[in-house]
């Protein structure tokens, strides 16, 4: 133990004084891997020192897969040796979001697949559904040595079956794990088969045949997911219906799980109610997926539902990259499992998932895949859109003059763009841009109030939710002092802070009544002035759909039907027919 304590202390002492040549980093990285090995076989005490230095390591090679795989797979064990129930799901679910984007980065590297599936192989199964990863992860093992013995050693071939063999008996392949039983004994006849039942458990899975849905059916549901409540009620009713017709069937069955959640979450009013819902469903489609691991369907949906939940809190952006992959994979191998159109769609959403993981590279890759096979189609403009909000370069702040302020103005609003569009860089020098402003216009409205929403907005980019609160409550403190109460004169920000805070789930941030305020101030100053200000028509019908979902949260069900009946004696065009129907109006 003195050994490893004075290693490590003269790494951390080459670490403080950031003098890494090649040499250290090498001497570094054995001393790592040492302890990651001893910490494997038991020894927690220096589990701590392991991760330590891979975390060190990978600032310094923050592109260096197989260390960002065993900074992974040292997490795993932190979440192993951790007692605190809280601590051990943040450790797992990070090792976990690690080693997904090693794979996702460098697919075809022996290590880091070994690394990945002897963790998801470790794992509690009735927990996080991993197995079938270890499964994906040791096949792609014996693959390679399978097609070229060459190409890894042959005690890994081994003991990538050995755990093939403990993974599919654990899922109930039986007869899958005694092939490879037979295989490894074939090779090592020390090898003592382990007892398998003959008997397949998954057998009657095996015999369901996975159901087609209809493209119509699944743009809708797409729409539903991105937020579109009539599209959700819609979706909702007729997979409901299908339900009926095909009870069993585990595609309808996550279909409507999914629907349900988000229905439910729409009108969640308590934290505890968003979170049990969301980690309810992504815990049921686990476990389809890990039942029947080739339903597209099925993968599809929880590829969406994962990239819809907030990354800080779940950790279900590599969930959701890792299917939309699996789905790009298995259709560029055989176009006939779903449409063209189907296929396009998920690759715009792989590069937003990669996007999310802040695997910019792979993700302006997707996009262009997409945009050289529909190059005239709206997805192409979004993914070219896409691609220059990711690919944003820093502006050098020195060579921007205060003296301008028409420039920096029209720089301020751009950047701000760029953030809300997704670009952190843009988005932290929007309130750089923003606070310099304020400062040559200490009593300009619209500096202060981009200023507060550029400083809201950074909240988004953070991976701690303690920095996410911290950051985002600083910025909506001084979203609350920036427009002068009652002012005629800034409409469009009362209405621009108003769609800041209404994603906001109200159980954190306490933001419906700052809402309905800003909604009602709209509102009223359009139809003081019959319409005569900086609002338009379809804008204002908006507002009053919103103000009624509005009261709705808050339960007040009589203020919400008369701010729609309002909406719906206002809508001249039938515009809002479909959501005053769903409403009962």
């Amino acid at each position: 133990m003195k050994e490893d304590s004075e290693s490590i202390n003269s790494n951390s002492d080459l670490i403080e004084d950031q003098t890494i040549d090649e040499d250290q980093f090498e001497e570094i990285f054995d001393n790592a891997v040492e302890l990651y090995y001893r910490a494997i076989k038991g020894r927690g005490d220096v589990t701590k020192e392991a991760h330590d230095l891979f975390t060190i390591l990978l600032k310094e090679e923050p592109t260096n897969t197989e260390i960002m795989a065993y900074l992974g797979a040292v997490k795993a064990l932190l979440a192993r040796d951790e007692l605190n129930l809280r601590d051990k799901g943040k450790y797992a679910n990070e090792g976990l979001k690690l080693l997904d984007i090693a794979v996702l980065k460098d697919s075809s590297n022996p290590l880091i697949r070994m690394l990945r599936g002897n963790v998801a192989n470790n794992l509690p199964e009735n927990r996080f559904r991993r197995t079938q990863t270890a499964i994906e992860d040791f096949e792609h093992i014996v693959a390679m040595y399978e097609k070229n013995p060459s190409a890894i050693p042959e005690t890994l071939y081994l003991e990538g079956m050995k755990n093939l063999v403990k993974a599919n008996a654990r899922l109930g392949n039986n007869q899958i794990a005694i092939q490879y039983a037979e295989k490894v004994k074939e090779r090592d006849s020390s090898y003592q088969l382990p007892p398998i039942s003959n008997n397949n458990d998954t057998e009657k899975m095996e015999e369901v045949e996975s159901i087609r849905i209809p493209d119509e059916l699944l743009s809708l549901y797409r729409l539903a997911v991105e937020g579109n409540e009539i599209a959700l009620y819609q979706v909702n009713k007729y997979f409901s219906e299908l339900e009926i017709q095909n009870s069993s069937d585990p595609t309808i069955k996550a279909f409507v799980t999914h629907c349900q959640s988000m229905k439910s979450t729409n009108v969640a009013t308590g934290y505890v109610e968003l979170f049990t819902t969301a980690i309810k469903t992504s815990q049921f489609l686990d476990k389809l997926v890990s039942d029947f691991p080739d339903f597209y369907n099925i993968r599809l949906v929880r590829a969406l539902q994962s990239y819809r939940l907030p990354e800080f809190f779940f950790f279900r952006a590599s969930t959701a990259a890792r299917d939309f992959h699996f789905l790009v994979s298995k259709f560029e191998e055989d176009s006939s499992i779903f449409s063209q159109q189907q296929y396009e769609e998920i690759l715009f959403l792989l590069g937003k998932s990669f996007a999310k993981l802040k695997m910019v590279e792979e993700a302006v890759q997707t996009w262009k895949k997409l945009i050289k096979t529909s190059p005239k189609s709206n997805l192409a403009k979004a993914a070219l859109k896409c691609i220059e909000v990711y690919t944003y370069e820093e502006i050098d702040m020195n060579s921007i003059s205060s003296n301008n302020t028409e420039k920096l103005y029209s720089i301020g609003y751009t950047l701000h763009d760029l953030g809300v569009r997704g670009s952190e860089k843009a988005a932290q020098q929007s309130v750089e841009v923003w606070e310099l402003i304020t400062r040559k216009n200490p009593n300009c409205t619209k500096a202060a109030f981009y200023y507060a929403a550029s400083l809201t907005l950074m909240g988004t980019f953070c991976d701690d939710p303690n920095d996410l609160f911290r950051k985002t409550m600083k910025g909506l403190k001084l979203l609350d002092q920036a427009i002068p109460t009652k002012s005629e004169d800034h409409v469009k920000l009362y209405l621009k802070r108003a769609y800041i805070l209404y994603p906001l789930p109200d159980s954190f941030f306490h933001s419906n009544d700052k809402i309905i305020n800003d909604f009602e101030t709209v509102t009223k100053k359009y139809e003081d002035r019959n319409g005569e200000i900086d609002l338009s028509k379809q804008q204002y019908l908006q507002v009053l759909a919103d103000l009624g979902t509005m009261y709705e949260r808050k339960y007040f069900a009589h203020k919400a039907r008369e701010i729609w009946a309002k909406l719906a004696k206002e809508d001249e065009n039938s515009s809002f027919k479909e959501f005053l129907e769903i409403k009962g109006i």
